[in-house]
């Protein structure tokens, strides 16, 4: 996981709301040419028609949409929010977006992170971190 996220993690003290978060953590794969403008609208988009899904865990969001809505590499970005954000009823400090070049290269990805926020304790940990060297040190 350390070396999926080693250079995609951002920590802000707050956003304004769910679809700022989603942007923001979108944009780490932007400026990095994983995906596309579009990916993050699709992201957005999702789940204002789909609802929370995107919360995947207490206190753990991961947004995504689908490989054709302008994925470039199969990547993976971390925002941690220190004050959390309520994502449509449910508290997040942690958004990890996900994009999927294809149908299933992001399989081992996600048993990363599966593996990752099973551990409660870890998430709680990297809620309450102060900055990426203190997240990437619990990775």
């Amino acid at each position: 996981m350390k070396n999926i996220l080693k250079d995609n993690i951002h920590v802000l003290e707050k956003v304004d709301d769910w679809r700022d978060a989603v942007r923001k953590s979108g944009e780490i794969l932007l400026e990095n040419g994983d995906i596309e403008e579009r990916y993050i609208e699709a992201a957005i988009k999702n789940i204002e028609k789909l609802g929370s899904y995107v919360v995947i865990t207490d206190n753990v969001a991961m947004p995504h949409a689908r490989p054709e809505d302008g994925v470039n590499k199969t990547a993976m970005s971390l925002l941690l929010v220190k004050e959390g954000l309520d994502f449509l009823g449910e508290r997040v400090h942690l958004v990890f977006m996900l994009a999927s070049k294809d149908n299933s290269s992001h399989i081992e990805v996600i048993r990363k992170l599966s593996k990752l926020i099973d551990d409660e304790e870890l998430v709680e940990k990297m809620s309450l971190a102060k900055d990426k060297e203190e997240i990437l040190k619990y990775l």
